[in-house]
């Protein structure tokens, strides 16, 4: 299956000032749009899949990205990390990038490896990250959540794991613009926690890198104002930075 020939719209009409009718019809774009590219996610060839994925492994490993925790920068703007940084993966799911080949490089280089794990906070679903100890297999130390999908055990001084925030974060999506604009799957939990985040430290902000297969990098996604961006964007290609207005 050639995913590239599939019809997925370039753009999805202009970002307006949020009514309530504006803001419904988002949704509504949103959500045919998620529709659309989870289907040809779904529909891909696991070896297409597979060998997209490790190529943007490859490129990860390759980019400038990891430089800028040691003695690199992307920007003069982003200050050298000196501590040793976090980076947030995600685990793989409905043939999303899979990222495990090179986490041993990671860890390697200095980064600890960072999950998600889905709690409560202030009365709805969030997330938050855990940081897995640089001497065990972090496979070990996943559980299945409520949700179906593989994610940290909680925190305890038994196993290792503790809360982190990642200094980069790795960013699952259904799809992307060149603007860094990210469609998920509608839930919001990493734009809240980056809020959460943020509303502690607003000088805390994580590099947002969006994940993508080619397919998934679109003309425009509809976004709200509450929407954050990545600064970056990883395909097999490479790493582009995003083309903010």
């Amino acid at each position: 299956m050639n995913v590239q020939s599939e019809s997925v719209p370039d753009q999805a009409g202009p970002v307006m000032q949020p009514s309530a009718e504006r803001v419904a019809d988002l949704q509504a774009e949103k959500q045919a749009l998620r529709q659309q590219l989870a289907r040809v996610r779904e529909l891909l060839d696991p070896k297409q899949a597979t060998a997209w994925s490790e190529a943007i492994g490859q490129q990860l490993l390759a980019s400038k990205l990891l430089t800028m925790f040691s003695s690199d920068q992307l920007d003069p703007a982003t200050p050298i990390i000196k501590k040793t940084p976090g980076i947030g993966l995600f685990i793989a799911m409905r043939q999303e990038v899979d990222f495990q080949p090179v986490w041993q490089t990671l860890r390697s280089r200095g980064f600890r490896l960072c999950f998600p794990r889905m709690i409560r906070s202030e009365g709805r679903t969030d997330l938050e990250f855990l940081a897995m100890p640089n001497q065990l297999d972090p496979t070990s130390l996943l559980v299945q959540s409520h949700f179906g999908v593989r994610e940290p055990a909680a925190a305890t001084p038994q196993n290792g794991l503790v809360t982190c925030d990642p200094d980069l974060i790795l960013l699952p999506g259904l799809g992307f613009d060149r603007a860094g604009n990210r469609l998920g799957w509608g839930q919001g939990y990493y734009d809240h926690y980056l809020a959460r985040r943020l509303a502690q430290n607003s000088s805390d902000r994580p590099i947002l890198v969006g994940i993508a297969y080619p397919f998934q990098i679109l003309g425009q996604i509809p976004a709200g104002d509450r929407d954050i961006p990545a600064d970056y964007l990883l395909s097999p290609d490479g790493l582009v930075k995003t083309q903010r207005p």
